[in-house]
C-alpha cells in the first residue's frame, strides 16, 4: 500500500472578542478542510501569555490528523504592540515555518483583496488597523469597554446605562430606558450597576441591539450614544490618518457594524466629513477569517518561490 505524504495546510485564525473562527484549507488545492467558529469567552480576561497557549492549542487541536501546517496567520484581538505579538507567538514560533500574529482588525483589508488600507472592526469591542507607508500596520482604539471601545456592543451598552442613569435623575422619560432595562433583564435603573459589574461584559453587550430598537422609536438618548461612538470611530481614522497610516480606504467589519446599518452610514458619514483624504468606506461582505487565508497562502507561495530560487543554484533542494 502506497503512503502518500501528509498535504500542507494553511490556517487562517480571526480571534474576536466574543467568537473565534478558524478556517484550514489544502496548500496545493485551496480546498477548505476546516471551517468552525468557537465562543471567545473569557478571553477579555486572560493575560496574553494564556492567550498565546490558547491560541497555539486550538491550532494543534484543529489541524490534528489533517497534515502539516506550512504557514499559519491568525487576527487576534487585544494585539495592538511587537510585544504583544511576541508574546501570542511564542508557543508557535519553533512548531510552524510561517508564523504571523496581527491584529484582529488588520485582517478586515486582506479579507477586502486590497494591497494596503484601514481596517475598522466593531464587533463585541473595537479599533482599527491602517497600513503605513513602510508596510508595517498600526492599530488603536481596543482598550476595552471600561477605558473605550467606543462602536463595540459593549462601549454602546456602557454608554447607553450612563444615559438611562441620567434620565432616571432627571425625571425624564425616554424609550431608552424601559427597552435597555429589559434587554439587561433588569427592573430598575438602580440594578444596573450590579448587573453591568457583576457579569463578563460578552453577555451584556447583547443589549446593544435594543440601543437601536430604542433609536428606532424615536429615542434622542439612544440618538446621542450612536451620533457620539459614530464621531469617535471616525476619530480613530482621523488618528491614523496623522499618524501617516493610509486611510484612502477604510473596510469595516464586526457584528453591530454590520448588523446595524444605521451605525455604519453614520460612521461613513462621520468619515467622509472628517477625513478628506479617505475615498471609499466600504462594509466588509467576506469573513475576516479569509483574510488571515489570504495571507498565510501569500507567504506559503513566496516561501516556495525563495526555495526553488536557492535550490536552482545548487545550494538547498526544496524537493528533500
Amino acid at each position: 500500500m502506497t503512503n502518500f505524504p501528509a498535504p500542507e495546510l494553511l490556517v487562517g485564525v480571526d480571534v474576536g472578542g466574543s467568537k473565534t473562527h478558524i478556517r484550514i484549507e489544502r496548500a496545493d488545492t485551496g480546498a477548505i478542510l476546516h471551517d468552525t467558529i468557537h465562543s471567545s469567552t473569557g478571553w477579555a480576561g486572560l493575560s496574553d501569555t494564556d492567550r498565546a497557549h490558547a491560541l497555539a492549542a486550538l491550532v494543534e487541536t484543529s489541524t490534528a490528523g489533517r497534515g502539516t501546517v506550512a504557514s499559519l496567520v491568525a487576527g487576534v484581538h487585544g494585539n495592538d504592540s511587537r510585544e504583544q505579538e511576541e508574546v501570542l507567538q511564542a508557543p508557535i514560533r519553533s512548531q510552524y515555518p510561517i508564523v504571523r500574529i496581527l491584529n484582529d482588525s488588520h485582517l478586515l483589508v486582506l479579507a477586502h483583496g486590497s494591497p494596503s488600507g484601514t481596517g475598522l472592526i466593531a464587533g463585541t469591542g473595537s479599533s482599527a488597523t491602517s497600513i503605513l507607508s513602510d508596510g508595517e500596520a498600526l492599530t488603536v482604539g481596543g482598550w476595552g469597554w471600561l477605558l473605550g471601545d467606543e462602536g463595540g456592543a459593549v462601549g454602546i451598552v456602557r454608554d447607553a446605562a450612563r444615559q438611562v442613569l441620567h434620565a432616571y435623575d432627571s425625571e425624564e422619560v425616554d424609550p431608552l430606558t424601559n427597552l435597555l432595562l429589559m434587554g439587561l433583564g433588569v427592573d430598575h435603573p438602580h440594578g444596573l450597576q450590579h448587573r453591568l459589574t457583576a457579569t463578563e461584559p460578552r453577555e451584556w453587550a447583547r443589549a446593544a441591539e435594543q440601543v437601536f430598537a430604542a433609536l428606532e422609536v424615536g429615542s434622542m438618548r439612544a440618538q446621542a450614544v450612536i451620533d457620539a461612538h459614530a464621531e469617535a470611530m471616525a476619530g480613530m481614522i482621523e488618528l491614523l490618518a496623522r499618524r501617516g497610516g493610509d486611510v484612502s480606504t477604510v473596510v469595516c467589519a464586526g457584528g453591530v457594524i454590520t448588523n446595524q446599518p444605521i451605525l455604519f452610514e453614520a460612521v461613513r458619514a462621520s468619515i467622509k466629513a472628517r477625513v478628506c483624504v479617505t475615498r471609499d468606506v466600504i462594509l466588509l461582505k467576506d469573513p475576516p477569517v479569509s483574510g488571515a487565508i489570504t495571507l498565510a497562502r501569500k507567504l506559503y507561495q513566496a516561501s516556495e518561490r525563495e526555495h526553488r530560487r536557492v535550490d536552482a543554484t545548487g545550494n538547498y533542494s526544496a524537493f528533500n
